[in-house]
């Protein structure tokens, strides 16, 4: 029996959304040692940030302070854990919702991966 999926439009989907998300991030190792490089592992309060960020940005709350790309940008990612992290970013949101807003997520993810490896041009 196929289960009937609905766009995100409320706190309780992007918690939904945040938490399944960081469940797959936890799952490999690859991407924790990332997230271990920045800081002692304090997922509750990540987690508290980003669903505060994707309310921001989605579901326009105003509920994020702070500035994600400053946080993020000496950030010492390998392009390959960028594009897992897109990955899985964009299964989580399949798997969860289909509609305009869930795909306005995906967009957005796919410009903040940009952001995040950007390569400046040598002068």
């Amino acid at each position: 029996m196929k289960t009937l999926k609905n766009d995100i439009v409320t706190t309780q989907d992007i918690n939904e959304l945040v938490e399944a998300f960081y469940q797959k991030i936890k799952a490999q190792p690859y991407l924790c040692a990332l997230f271990d490089q920045l800081s002692p592992r304090d997922w509750t309060q990540h987690l508290f940030q980003m669903k505060n960020f994707w309310n921001s940005v989605l579901l326009k709350s105003a509920s994020f302070t702070g500035h994600p790309l400053i946080l993020h940008a000496f950030l010492p990612a390998e392009q390959a854990q960028v594009k897992e992290w897109i990955y899985l970013f964009h299964e989580t949101v399949e798997e969860h919702f289909t509609g305009p807003t869930a795909n306005v997520a995906q967009s957005l993810a796919d410009k903040i991966r940009r952001i995040f490896t950007y390569t400046a041009p040598e002068l």
